[in-house]
């Protein structure tokens, strides 16, 4: 789990372990009361190839769709995370 640094306007959200995230635009809306320095866990979504990871804000408890940003090796950000299960 990492703590939110702040999305910028193109929906780009960096957390304190140094990853960037390009939420999915049409679920920006749900992020706009998410402030910064909110705990924010990641997990891999083996269903969906286009956004492969959730971004879940651990009070809400919203989830939004996301990708690593420019190549980034996730790796870090999933350390201890649980994969999400199709149902």
């Amino acid at each position: 789990m990492a703590k939110l640094v702040l999305i910028d306007g193109e929906g780009v959200a960096e957390l304190s372990d140094g990853t960037h995230w390009c939420i999915a635009y049409d679920q920006l809306p749900e992020t706009q009361r998410w402030l910064n320095g909110a705990d924010i866990s990641v997990t891999l979504q083996l269903r969906s190839s286009m956004w492969p990871y959730a971004l879940t804000h651990q009070l809400r408890g919203q989830t939004v769709c996301a990708t690593a940003l420019r190549g980034q090796a996730p790796r870090c950000a999933l350390k201890g995370a649980r994969l999400a299960r199709s149902i």
